[in-house]
């Protein structure tokens, strides 16, 4: 079982990892393209959309999640029989839950044009928009919703492969169509619907092939909602984080656009494509250790352990640290080559942001073991991390501007995150006295900081060119050597975990290279 666990664990990063770069070459050249053609306020509107989508989406209430943790247990057991009911109470759930955002969707749709009143797209522009976008979000909860079962057997690398080869295909037909043909909006809109629901044929065919024998309908769940009422209760508690992270991560477009314009909407979210494409990387890799920490879970090993989280922490807080460094670094001549030099924010805005993309990084262990845990009863913390994250962004937002916004995200996450989450998981969970993740954890700030520092004052030699091209790729490469190397050394000689975590993973590696 361990080594199947590693073996799909490393499957799982490798896969993420090819797909990542892939589709960050092709994100990045076409949004200068969908900017040029579409306009910097059509792709404002379009993420502020996407926004909105996330709000509705809280209907969802955390359900994937806790389905997620139902099924460790029958599928460490090859039980089909309960893989198949949990099944089908998600998918009677999620049919149910489809309705209810259909029709706030369409409660929604009739305020939005008064919303965008003064951003110059008709009415038709705008609806479109909305209702495509919509649609594809219910494709998720009446056809795609057996996906979780991948992400649960540790298979996501089928469900990561299947999806980015549709948007890598849905991309570059829309990059295309816009050069060659000048199709439009509408003819933009109608690719993006059209691609979204080849992609939920291809993953329900896939999870057909995978599972034969798995008997599993939306119908059939109503009869066993009882037997899985442990689901529902849950849920609930899930509901408020996941109310927690939708605040986070979709007020911030839409309190832009409230304090400026849609313009501005695009700059900031230019940032934030960034440190999200920087997120959405690490997390690919670490959120393939996620069912392999539900089967640690539930061996329930206490010295394991304890010794799998703390190779886990320390190796994400050196890795957040060097990708964070090498971003604050180079995001700003990015831009610039990129987009142009109208499209870099203010120093301010930039640092902030740095700082919310590291805790973002470094909590994914702590929200690893409590989801495999199934700890969702905390439910005042997620409503008190969103209400503090709105409260200081409106009022800093009056107060500071755009600054405000991102600066309400980062002191809520700091409390929340960085303070209670591992207080909870400690109590609940792990087989160790509070004050010691503390200490490690400052000392891993430390570490960091003085790597840092180190690295600033390391000698690199920046060849400057007049080449924009040449200067970043040179920028980027000298400090990513200086700070993975100076960072990696201290690391090691100050932590034990670090030590640990380097002899298995070159373990593993070597394995791997001479099998």
């Amino acid at each position: 079982m361990g080594n199947s666990r590693v073996a799909r664990t490393i499957k799982n990063a490798k896969i993420s990892l090819i797909f990542y770069f892939l589709l960050l070459v092709i994100t990045f050249f076409s949004r200068s393209v969908f900017i040029k053609y579409l306009g910097a306020d059509y792709v404002g509107l379009t993420s502020t959309m996407m926004n909105i989508m996330g709000f509705l989406n809280l209907a969802e209430m955390g359900f994937s999640s806790v389905v997620a943790f139902a099924l460790y247990k029958p599928l460490f057991d090859n039980d089909l029989a309960s893989v198949g009911e949990v099944l089908s109470v998600f998918g009677y759930v999620y049919n149910r839950i489809g309705f209810i955002i259909l029709i706030c969707g369409a409660i929604i749709a009739v305020f939005l044009p008064g919303f965008f009143k003064g951003s110059g797209f008709s009415d038709e522009i705008i609806w479109a928009t909305y209702f495509t976008y919509l649609t594809t979000t219910l494709l998720g909860f009446f056809v795609n919703y057996k996906e979780v079962l991948l992400a649960a057997d540790q298979k996501n690398f089928i469900k990561v492969k299947t999806f980015n080869v549709v948007k890598i295909v849905k991309i570059s037909t829309q990059i295309l169509c816009l050069i060659c043909v000048d199709y439009g909006v509408y003819g933009w809109l109608l690719l993006e619907f059209l691609f979204l629901s080849v992609y939920s044929i291809f993953i329900n065919l896939q999870i057909k092939r995978l599972y034969p024998q798995l008997s599993s309908t939306a119908r059939s769940g109503k009869a066993l909602k009882d037997k899985y009422s442990f689901i529902y209760q849950k849920a609930r508690q899930a509901f408020f984080h996941k109310f927690s992270s939708i605040v986070l991560q979709q007020t911030g477009g839409i309190l832009i656009y409230m304090y400026s314009n849609l313009s501005m909407v695009t700059r900031y979210a230019n940032y934030t494509l960034i440190t999200s494409s920087i997120y959405t990387l690490l997390s690919s890799v670490f959120d393939s250790t996620n069912a392999a920490v539900g089967n640690l879970v539930a061996e329930k090993d206490d010295k394991k352990i304890l010794s799998v989280f703390w190779e886990l922490q320390v190796s994400r807080y050196w890795i957040a640290t060097c990708m964070v460094y090498v971003t604050y670094s180079t995001i700003d001549l990015f831009i610039s080559v990129w987009l142009g030099a109208d499209y870099i924010l203010s120093f301010d805005i930039k640092i902030i942001l740095m700082l919310n993309l590291f805790v973002m990084l470094t909590r994914k262990t702590n929200d690893e073991f409590i989801s495999a845990c199934g700890l969702f009863k905390d439910v005042w913390a997620p409503i008190a991390e969103a209400l503090l994250n709105i409260s200081v962004a409106i009022v800093a937002g009056n107060l500071f501007g755009i600054v405000g916004i991102p600066l309400g995200m980062l002191l809520s996450t700091l409390l929340i995150i960085g303070i209670w989450k591992p207080v909870f998981l400690y109590r609940e969970f792990i087989p160790e006295k509070k004050r010691y993740y503390f200490l490690r954890v400052f000392k891993y700030i430390l570490v960091s900081l003085g790597s840092i520092f180190i690295a600033e004052k390391f000698p690199v030699l920046y060849l400057y060119s007049g080449n924009k091209y040449f200067d970043l790729l040179s920028l980027g490469l000298e400090k990513t050597f200086a700070i993975f190397t100076i960072s990696w050394i201290v690391y090691y000689v100050v932590a034990l975990e670090m030590r640990r975590f380097t002899k298995r993973f070159s373990t593993m590696i070597r394995n791997k290279l001479f099998a």
